[in-house]
């Protein structure tokens, strides 16, 4: 495999399971491309705010002392500004957060002008309220209370504005998209799509199977057939696809006639193809009337990607430092019964196609691959050595990857890293393989938990997407806790 940037890859916004493989086959080919993402500029808004934020508290008491104020006697001195105590935690704090709780910093270019500007206007308002209590109970009584009104005008305005700025220069690159699918869904997104400029979408053509190369569908070109789809992209630089159906799925007509069914009270359930699995949890957004969801969407947000890196790094050092007695006594194992060296270190895939060395406690005799090159492990593996077979039973001569979570190259928790020969063939094999390189490769995973050590790779995958899309803390905290007592009970070898 060829490395990747650690660039997200492009939106994919689907209707239909039929076409996994193309949006699975178009995310791998366009991860490179660069574009203006809004949500890639996060911190350049949140640190906007912040400075907005600060001037705006400053401008209140110069205007204050400047200008008079309804119901107050005089102007301000100018010198209470150094008088008073300034709880500068309270003031830069508070407004980052509360906008992040309106919903001020997702999809910014998309949203309406009125939108944002109530929005500003809510969580300003709920910053002054709680700085008005913040000052009150901590018995600041020379600080003038007339500022509060004032500073919640102006910063309304600043911030609002900020986010009109960032909004209109967002929407000044258009995206170039394209659209597969020729059906009366693609016809009503088109036309929505040319009245909804602000979505900040070009459509450059459309791939089908209905219309020939070149011909017209509505006002777009067609460009291919669904097959050409990563063609298509590479040739024309699309940064956006949209899968929409072109007639109505089984799954659709399957709902239609349960819903004629009165009185049922059936649970209907499906085995999850890799389409359920990406939409567990969706990002979601309108173009006019038509619901889209991103499929494809890269499942580590900055934040997100930063409280796991920090966790990694402290509960890394924890487990590594109360493991350093048991590293000792099986390195001491592996030297009296093997003349071998003590650690293994074997390439593995991880994020965006990244090649690293994992490190492992040598569990096989020297050279076990030489004639028979990579093969996958199976259980009551005969190349495994007598000390070898009692370390990976216990799953002991995988800890050592915890410095491979201290160095960054991997996670507690996400999906286990294989070896390029295999990754190659199951992605050839397996529809969906790469979307488990979006994340970091892990020690342990769901796939490890409920599934067995020696599972099928494509069961195994299911399990991968099911944890990547449906991420939290609390579902790793259940992760680690269940690994810990299948290791002690011998579980899942």
């Amino acid at each position: 495999m060829t490395e990747r940037t650690n660039n997200a890859p492009p939106g994919i916004l689907s209707g239909e399971p039929a076409a996994t493989d193309a949006a699975n086959l178009v995310a791998s080919r366009a991860r490179g491309r660069s574009r203006i993402d809004l949500s890639r500029h996060i911190e350049l808004v949140v640190l906007g705010d912040l400075v907005l934020g600060l001037a705006t508290y400053l401008l209140a008491f110069s205007v204050r002392a400047w200008l008079p104020f309804p119901f107050t006697q005089a102007l301000m001195p100018q010198e209470r500004l150094f008088q008073v105590r300034h709880y500068w935690w309270a003031v830069l704090g508070l407004q980052p957060v509360l906008l992040f709780f309106l919903d001020t910093y997702h999809d910014i270019r998309r949203k309406r002008a009125r939108e944002l500007v109530v929005a500003a206007g809510t969580a300003i308002g709920l910053e002054v309220l709680i700085l008005v209590a913040v000052y009150f109970f901590t018995a600041n009584l020379t600080f003038p209370r007339s500022i509060f009104p004032l500073y919640w005008v102006l910063d309304t305005i600043a911030v609002a504005g900020w986010r009109l700025v960032v909004k209109r220069s967002a929407s000044a690159h258009k995206r170039r998209a394209l659209v597969v699918g020729s059906g009366p869904l693609a016809a009503q997104l088109l036309r929505e799509l040319e009245r909804a400029p602000e979505i900040g979408l070009e459509v450059v053509g459309i791939a089908t199977d209905q219309a020939l190369p070149g011909e017209l569908v509505g006002s777009c070109e067609v460009l291919g057939s669904r097959d050409q789809v990563a063609e298509i992209l590479d040739r024309h630089g699309i940064e956006d696809v949209i899968l929409t159906p072109e007639e109505s799925s089984w799954k659709d007509r399957l709902v239609d006639s349960i819903s004629r069914l009165e009185g049922s009270r059936a649970r209907i359930s499906i085995v999850p193809s890799i389409y359920e699995l990406l939409i567990g949890r969706v990002k979601h957004f309108n173009v006019r009337d038509i619901p889209l969801i991103e499929v494809a969407a890269n499942p580590s947000d900055p934040v997100t990607a930063f409280s796991r890196r920090s966790r990694d790094l402290l509960f890394g050092s924890l487990f590594g430092l109360a493991l350093l007695p048991l590293w000792a006594v099986v390195a001491l194992a592996i030297k009296l019964t093997d003349r071998g060296p003590v650690v293994y270190a074997q390439v593995r895939v991880g994020r965006w196609g990244r090649r690293f060395r994992v490190f492992k406690f040598r569990t096989m005799p020297v050279g076990a691959e030489d004639e028979t090159g990579p093969v996958l492990a199976r259980a009551d593996d005969p190349r495994l050595t007598r000390l070898g077979r009692f370390l990976r039973s216990y799953r002991i001569d995988e800890s050592l990857q915890l410095l491979n979570v201290l160095r960054g190259e991997m996670s507690l928790v996400g999906p286990r890293p294989d070896r390029p020969e295999f990754v190659a063939r199951f992605a050839a094999e397996i529809p969906g393989y790469n979307e488990r390189h979006k994340v970091k490769p892990g020690i342990t995973g769901l796939a490890q938990i409920r599934g067995h050590y020696h599972s099928d790779p494509a069961i195994k995958l299911k399990y991968d997407l099911a944890y990547i899309y449906n991420y939290s803390f609390v579902l790793d905290l259940v992760i680690l806790l269940e690994t810990v007592r299948i290791v002690v009970r011998r579980q899942g070898v």
